[in-house]
């Protein structure tokens, strides 16, 4: 009888399955080990071997360091190190800035103006971040999320005046004046959502006017109404670590609503979360546009100091509008995958993962070819008889009057309290 079932017990190890497991896949089932389950329960749950299961834990440091998509740790020394070794007078070396350029240019590198202020990393980022991947791969193999389900919110701040960055002046002048409103000071907040498919949520504009439950305003007339056809789904919401989205009402709300939080480490947004890797930028930037060309055509009013008046909440919640719109949706996708948020669950897609290169090169793509179609509409206008462009003026008085009077009517539904 023992040795009956010594042959069972034999036969369900062999009939195990040969996987071959990603660097992300271990950490998630370690993660899964480490919430309270037993060796032999975890081996069994992902079909694997006690000795495997003991074997990633205690290799748990390599596998942070190591590339998500990584099924094999390399033993070998880092070439980093390795280099550093072979070569330890390379940093008394001395190089003239003609070879730096030749260099440059035969490996085609080039100077890039910084366009945005980093958080500093936290010096444990790899390992904090290692284990929030895990906990997405482990949610959606428990849940199964689809990606119309799998959503992203934040509030980006932004300022009633919006200036360009450049400018044309002549050679050698050191202080060039830019005209604005002078409300640099004068902010609002935009709260921007979006799911893993390319679903835009309706943007929601925060001012200083109304004092109102703001996160729980969001769930009920945003977050809620989104799944409103399909009877309230389980879904899966990112966000960052906002003390806001924390609270216990919050939780509350979001758990009423079946909606499981995964909260972005602090410090780790610029790497894991999908609007601020991309899509803030290219929002951002659509929404200046608006601004310079009301700056540049639009008659404006003037304040009794001779200073010009901010823009109306209406024509801001259009900027807003117009520029959530012009977001492209395959952008969206891609910002998801580079996250590692909606990647394939087998592994297929962990290269993805961090190839801000990739989604750097799509973003401006997407900007020069706005900025030529912008062009184009130009010189047609310019092209135009003076008559045809008086009636279109007129047509446009009348639909800016009919919008202004749409959002003037709705604004005070809208128009809900700052987040600062």
């Amino acid at each position: 009888m023992a040795r009956g079932n010594f042959g069972i017990r034999c036969a369900r190890v062999i009939s195990k399955r040969n996987w071959h497991w990603s660097a992300r896949e271990k950490l998630m089932i370690i993660m899964y080990y480490e919430s309270g389950h037993s060796k032999r329960s975890t081996a069994d749950k992902f079909n694997i071997q006690p000795k495997q299961l003991c074997e990633w834990i205690n290799n748990k440091e390599k596998l942070l360091n190591a590339a998500f998509y990584t099924q094999r740790l390399n033993t070998d020394a880092p070439k980093k190190e390795s280099y550093q070794a072979n070569y330890p007078d390379i940093k008394n070396a001395k190089f003239s800035q003609k070879w730096v350029d030749g260099f440059m240019s035969r490996h085609k590198l080039v100077n890039k103006r910084k366009t945005t202020v980093a958080q500093r990393l936290p010096e444990d980022y790899v390992e904090q971040q290692g284990n929030f991947l895990s906990y997405i791969l482990y949610c959606r193999n428990e849940h199964n999320y689809p990606l119309s389900l799998i959503g992203n919110m934040d509030e980006t701040p932004m300022a009633f005046n919006l200036p360009s960055n450049n400018t044309i002046e002549q050679s050698g002048i050191k202080t060039v004046s830019i005209l604005s409103t002078g409300h640099e000071c004068s902010n609002f907040t935009v709260v921007l959502a979006c799911m893993a498919d390319g679903t835009k949520l309706p943007p929601v504009i925060i001012f200083k006017l109304k004092n109102i439950l703001e996160m729980t305003w969001w769930i009920e007339n945003v977050w809620t109404r989104r799944a409103s056809q399909n009877n309230n789904p389980r879904s899966f919401l990112v966000l960052d670590s906002f003390s806001a989205h924390k609270t216990d009402v919050v939780k509350q709300r979001f758990c009423e609503k079946k909606t499981d939080l995964a909260v972005i480490p602090g410090g780790l947004t610029s790497r894991l979360q999908p609007l601020d890797v991309s899509l803030n930028r290219s929002f951002k930037a659509k929404v200046r546009n608006l601004y310079n060309n009301w700056m540049s055509k639009a008659i404006k009013d003037y304040t009794s100091s001779g200073k010009i008046k901010r823009p109306s909440y209406s024509l801001v919640a259009s900027w807003v509008k117009e520029g959530w719109d012009a977001i492209d949706t395959s952008m969206i996708r891609q910002s998801f995958k580079c996250c590692g948020i909606s990647n394939a669950t087998d592994g297929t897609e962990d290269t993805l993962i961090f190839d801000f290169n990739q989604l750097e090169s799509k973003i401006n793509r997407e900007n020069l070819g706005r900025e030529v179609e912008e062009d184009g509409e130009n010189n047609d206008k310019e092209n135009e008889s003076e008559s045809e462009g008086n009636d279109r003026n007129e047509l446009e008085d009348d639909k800016s009057e009919l919008k202004d009077n749409y959002y003037e009517e709705n604004e005070e539904q809208t128009v809900i309290q700052d987040w600062s």
